[in-house]
């Protein structure tokens, strides 16, 4: 395990989340070569405390947006840093992953043992569960993202790893190498499918490897209601929006018809059917608004549209 990391960290106005990632960060039982923090113009003391760090260890680099640039910005910004450092790859988390200290131990032991390999992904954990979002596989026609089983993580060989075509930032770790030839994550997502995007590219190259053993704690909440109970917020704009681009970026005339039928039943449909029949009083035209302008800019040659939208 005599390889060098940098882990690149994406912070926004969440100081105590932040303060408790970057210790597991520094208490990894294989310490990272460079910690470099990405601060998204936050306004709660994250400024002050990140410039203690670097005071009292030197691994620390950090970087200060003047305006926030959502994770997707933060990891394009931050992963570009990283490839300026003698390392041989690159761990991406946001400030509320919480690594148990042997994640990169493991994570390092599978690099050597998988050369075929180059990019890996741990398990996350959310309230104490497997949280399955965060590795999928691809399902054509129609670029569907299916989560990775949680028997995948605990079949008959426990613990033994998995091979998976989407991880997101939470817990990827990629060879400097293969991000040379990728690129940088589109900062024009903002927020959601920035990773998702990223996977792809990176699947010209390799698949994810996933190491169960590798495990942090996603100090987040779990959205499991279904419509219509469930409401738009801002999010969901960059969701359909990025959906449909990167679609129409890695995707095929049929991979485009069908994820547009689907996205039609279950998004356009959907909102417009609730609407007419007033589904729990609520006359759903934030919703109708949000979809709309979503197409619209999903249609543009240029998305510039960032941060939180008002509609």
């Amino acid at each position: 395990m005599a390889a060098d990391y940098a882990v690149v960290v994406v912070t926004y106005n969440r100081l105590e989340l932040l303060k408790e990632c970057l210790k597991q960060v520094e208490n990894q039982t294989v310490p990272a070569k460079r910690i470099i923090v990405v601060n998204n113009a936050s306004t709660d003391g994250t400024a002050e405390y990140l410039r203690e760090c670097k005071e009292k260890n030197k691994q620390y680099r950090t970087i200060t947006c003047m305006e926030n640039l959502g994770g997707a910005g933060g990891f394009a910004k931050g992963i570009q840093v990283s490839t300026e450092e003698k390392v041989d790859c690159v761990l991406m988390i946001d400030d509320d992953a919480i690594l148990r200290n042997d994640y990169m131990e493991n994570i390092m032991e599978a690099r050597q043992y998988y050369p075929d390999y180059q990019a890996f992904a741990g398990t996350v954990m959310t309230a104490g569960r497997i949280d399955t979002w965060h590795r999928r596989n691809i399902a054509k026609p129609g670029m569907r993202l299916i989560n990775c089983p949680e028997n995948s993580y605990t079949g008959k060989y426990e613990g033994q790893p998995f091979a998976c075509d989407i991880a997101s930032f939470c817990g990827m770790v990629v060879n400097q190498e293969l991000v040379r030839k990728v690129g940088l994550p589109c900062s024009e997502y903002f927020i959601w499918f920035d990773d998702t995007e990223y996977s792809m590219r990176i699947n010209h190259y390799t698949r994810f490897l996933v190491i169960p053993d590798a495990k942090l704690d996603h100090r987040t909440t779990v959205n499991n209601s279904q419509y219509p109970h469930r409401r738009y917020d801002w999010k969901e704009y960059y969701g359909i929006r990025n959906r449909i681009l990167c679609v129409k970026r890695h995707g095929n005339v049929l991979d485009r018809a069908v994820n547009g039928a689907d996205m039609f039943c279950h998004i356009i449909f959907r909102n417009w059917l609730f609407s007419i029949i007033n589904m729990d009083d609520y006359d759903w035209a934030y919703e109708k608004r949000l979809v709309r302008e979503a197409y619209r800019d999903a249609k543009e040659a240029d998305v510039v549209r960032k941060g939180i939208p008002e509609f």
